[in-house]
């Protein structure tokens, strides 16, 4: 995945308490975090934190569906690449597996941690 996002990505950098996107706008790329922090909000509350190597906004990409939640940088700098709508729709199939698999680990982690299993 790293050698196809670095020829198709766009480099975004963001400062503590900066706002990535809201929840509820609408999709337009996802972003993998080279260095940094962001907290996962929904409804006003912090359902995760990701960090280096970890990516949000797939699922609004994907799905071309309005953002689930707002992500906002909690380190100092975060560093990031931006994948377009427009790029992704290039690499989609050579993305597309790796991408959803991540993501539906994730969401079925973030879900047991929600119900109090590990």
């Amino acid at each position: 995945m790293d050698e196809i996002l670095l020829e198709v990505c766009e480099n975004k950098d963001f400062k503590k308490g900066d706002v990535i996107f809201n929840q509820e706008d609408k999709a337009d790329g996802m972003y993998v975090i080279k260095s940094g922090k962001v907290d996962v909000e929904r409804d006003d509350m912090v359902i995760a934190t990701l960090e280096d190597g970890d990516f949000f906004g797939e699922m609004g990409l994907m799905l071309n569906e309005k953002r689930s939640a707002t992500i906002r940088a909690v380190s100092d700098n975060l560093f990031t690449h931006f994948l377009s709508k427009v790029a992704y729709a290039e690499v989609k199939n050579e993305l597309g597996a790796e991408v959803t698999e991540k993501a539906l680990q994730r969401y079925s982690q973030t879900y047991k941690n929600a119900l109090g299993e590990s």
